[in-house]
């Protein structure tokens, strides 16, 4: 559920409701009425709230006009912003509407908040199957989701580099997930998909495979219309 803050005690109540809990994350969304990316970027948030569950983060706004007190000491310079709170500190933020970003966000929030319970899981078997629903979940972030070693703008291996400047020479649209910032996530993932290096390409949900496979399909025009394109 969207929170409206309405002042500075609210806000500050907000903030430090997870000092001492390092898993627990906050959005906070500073948002003006005139800008009608704010509005898009609450339902998003709401969306991604619904998809990852109400315990993987809580979510806020805040007009950072009427609070503008606020807004200067958060260094919030435009809207719609959103800042990342972890453990009552600011854990990381996304400016303008950058819906790729929030999702990398959302979802690495919703696997701290998942390794932080595993001590009150009942058995081995169910964090294992709460750990493959949450494998799914990221694969279906988007349309062609990339596994991989490090970012694109910061590869950390050269099938990595060379993945993504692959893709990037046909305009692909994707989306990254780190497999080194997320052991759970690096191991899991194998087993999951019966593949055992990285980097993994997904496709609507399918593997596709390493280098070498997406390397051979972007030969054939077919392959390639079938692909997301960056507008």
């Amino acid at each position: 559920m969207l929170k409206v803050i309405g002042n500075k005690k609210q806000f500050e109540t907000f903030v430090s409701s997870t000092e001492g809990e390092s898993k627990r994350s906050l959005f906070v969304h500073f948002s003006a009425p005139w800008a009608s990316s704010c509005a898009q970027l609450d339902n998003l948030l709401m969306e991604l709230q619904r998809e990852y569950g109400q315990n993987a983060f809580d979510i806020a706004k805040v007009d950072a006009e009427s609070l503008p007190e606020v807004s200067m000491a958060q260094k919030v310079c435009a809207v719609p912003s959103v800042i990342i709170f972890k453990g009552g500190k600011v854990a990381g933020r996304v400016e303008g509407f950058q819906p790729a970003e929030l999702k990398d966000w959302a979802a690495k929030c919703s696997l701290d908040s998942f390794s932080a319970g595993e001590s009150d899981a009942p058995s081995g078997a169910a964090i294992c199957e709460d750990l493959n629903s949450r494998l799914k979940r990221l694969i279906n972030t988007a349309r062609l989701t990339l596994f991989m070693k490090g970012t694109p703008e910061g590869p950390k291996c050269g099938f990595s580099r060379q993945i993504v400047d692959l893709l990037r020479s046909h305009n692909v649209d994707f989306w990254t997930f780190d497999i080194l910032a997320d052991e759970q996530v690096r191991q899991g993932l194998k087993s999951y998909s019966d593949w055992p290096t990285y980097p993994q390409v997904y496709l609507d949900g399918e593997l596709l495979g390493g280098l070498d496979v997406i390397r051979e399909e972007l030969k054939e025009q077919n392959f390639v219309d079938r692909l997301p394109k960056k507008h």
